[in-house]
């Protein structure tokens, strides 16, 4: 109990020295002199330490601040130019789209300039997802001056006729469609052996039949539409034998075509409206 109150006096005596001493040295140096005196000396010197963490810790959270706001700034303009990366991403995408479509566009005239018959173009408007047909409606109809059975083709070849003829849109019955009487003629291009096409069998594919045991097919056999084509020009191209199904000797050949129309990547179609010598295709 003693030690612990001498303690205290101790404390409380050496507060009130450096208090006083702290006094003195104020009274002091507050004097008008020119020349520095060793008190003031040595309070720069004890206070140099106090003064230079000070001046280091407001300076770091003055930087600090500082660093935040240009951050806060940055993020604003990184966001406002990846909106402005975006919209000129889009503009491109469009301008590329519109130029695509303008060189197909030019093809298209080109290609009816050029070909041998009056055509119609159209473009695809709706497609049928049904597994049991293979249609797809055009942007063109009676009013264009299209017809039932019409032909349709692409610059490649042939994609089918015309099914049913609204006054400002049509149905195109596609080779593939394997409903009954969707079918042609036509002829093998190496032996010009007269063979039936049907729509069925393989998705997208079709099924070609000779007209009799001595036409014979081969794989990789080009089919063109024939001259007895009861709606199509003749020497249109239509496919290509895929694979050769053979019902043994003394039976007929059956053969898998793949229509060289791509169906699922078309666009534009042309309806053969007729020859261009004025000759009209048959309705």
């Amino acid at each position: 109990m003693l030690y612990a109150l001498m303690k205290r006096k101790v404390l409380i005596t050496v507060l009130v020295l450096i208090f006083l001493f702290i006094t003195w040295l104020i009274f002091y140096t507050s004097q008008d002199e020119m020349d520095q005196t060793w008190p003031e000396f040595l309070v720069k010197v004890i206070l140099y330490p106090f003064q230079k963490s000070m001046d280091y810790v407001s300076g770091f959270f003055i930087d600090t601040g500082q660093t935040i706001a240009s951050l806060s700034v940055l993020n604003r303009e990184n966001h406002r130019l990846q909106e402005e990366v975006l919209d000129l991403q889009m503009e491109l995408t469009q301008l590329r789209q519109l130029r695509e479509e303008n060189e197909r566009l030019r093809e298209a005239l080109k290609f009816a300039k050029t070909a041998p018959f009056s055509l119609e173009p159209a473009g695809i408007i709706a497609r049928n997802p049904s597994h049991w047909s293979d249609t797809v409606i055009i942007n063109k109809g009676a009013k264009n001056g299209l017809a039932k059975n019409m032909p349709v083709i692409t610059k490649d070849g042939v994609v089918g006729r015309l099914l049913n003829v609204e006054p400002y849109s049509s149905e195109v019955i596609l080779l593939s469609d394997p409903r009954d009487g969707n079918s042609m003629s036509g002829v093998i291009e190496r032996t010009r052996g007269l063979v039936y096409i049907y729509g069925g069998g393989r998705k997208g594919y079709c099924l070609v039949r000779p007209s009799d045991l001595d036409v014979r097919f081969e794989v990789g056999d080009v089919i063109l539409t024939s001259e007895s084509s009861l709606y199509f020009p003749k020497d249109l191209v239509i496919g290509v034998v895929q694979e050769i199904i053979d019902h043994g000797e003394g039976f007929e050949q059956e053969a898998v075509m793949k229509p060289v129309v791509k169906f699922s990547h078309m666009e534009i179609l042309y309806a053969i409206k007729n020859k261009k010598s004025g000759q009209k295709i048959h309705e």
